[in-house]
């Protein structure tokens, strides 16, 4: 894979060196352990497959709409937690000859694990890297799906840094799509507010999550770094904890009219995306990006 511009010959190659991270001490959230050890508590849990199939619908309707197609070059995926623990991923949508990035070792062999069981590996390319420092040449991915990656770190500096590591990435006139938590949404706005060991102790929060992006900031960000924002909405309208727990309730039953009234229900929220409340409602912020090319010095 001598063209993605990788320093070894080898599909892991980890990112995580000195001088990616700032000189004090890193908090536990930021670490490959810690979230190799949240992986390892999702797939002993139940496997919610009809709230799983829900957020690879949301996804897989804005590759459709907003990602070129496969045959303009490689696809980059930003994470790969459902690849590790679900079958329904994003990873082969985004075309054959993907790269799989993840910060968290055992979650990149659970991913490969995976894909290679299900449908062979379609020439994915798994890394084990830091969004902060992405060991690939610049130019080398057409499109880029970067599905809430950038919402666990600890300070908007290094969401930053990730989008400039990102527009790098990006070939001239490849597309981004990337999401965040949307904190126009109450819910949302209220958690970002409460403290994180509250959250995980009553079980409303299962892992990390960290700053975010509004509308007019990740514009204004996205633009700085030569980007054309085209599209922005807001996805994921189910409410998110009570839907979990009724998807939770009916598997533990397995009753399986239950089931198929929650998969509707979830995928009936979707409407409210044409609603001037969208961005009340909706979970995500996603917007669609172009790099553009740098204009020619002037003579």
């Amino acid at each position: 894979m001598a063209p993605l511009g990788h320093r070894k010959s080898t599909e892991r190659v980890n990112s995580t060196k000195e001088g990616v991270f700032s000189s004090r001490r890193t908090p536990r959230f930021l670490t490959p352990a810690y979230w190799d050890e949240v992986i390892a508590g999702n797939r002993q849990r139940a496997p919610l497959d009809e709230w799983r199939a829900y957020m690879q619908c949301v996804y897989a309707r804005l590759i459709r709409m907003w990602l070129p197609p496969c045959a303009a070059g490689r696809g980059l995926k930003t994470d790969l937690f459902e690849e590790a623990i679900t079958p329904y991923h994003l990873l082969t949508a985004i075309g054959p000859g993907s790269v799989g990035l993840d910060f968290a070792p055992a979650t990149v062999a659970a991913a490969r694990e995976r894909l290679d069981r299900e449908e062979g590996r379609r020439g994915h390319l798994f890394v084990v890297a830091d969004l902060r420092a992405i060991p690939l040449r610049a130019g080398t991915v057409a499109r880029i799906l970067a599905g809430s990656s950038l919402d666990h770190f600890e300070t908007k500096v290094d969401i930053a840094k990730s989008l400039a590591e990102l527009a790098r990435v990006l070939s001239n006139d490849g597309v981004l799509v990337v999401t965040f938590d949307n904190p126009h949404n109450p819910v949302i706005w209220l958690r970002n507010r409460l403290p994180f060991s509250w959250l995980t102790r009553v079980g409303l929060v299962p892992y990390y999550v960290g700053q975010t992006y509004g509308r007019a900031e990740a514009r204004a960000q996205l633009e700085s770094l030569g980007f054309a924002v085209t599209n922005v909405t807001a996805v994921a309208h189910a409410v998110r904890a009570p839907s979990i727990w009724l998807v939770a309730l009916a598997e533990r039953l397995n009753a399986a009219p239950l089931r198929a009234f929650v998969a509707r229900a979830l995928n009936a929220f979707e409407t409210l995306e044409r609603w001037p409340t969208r961005y009340r409602t909706g979970y995500y912020l996603a917007f669609r990006a172009e790099k553009r090319r740098a204009k020619a010095p002037l003579p």
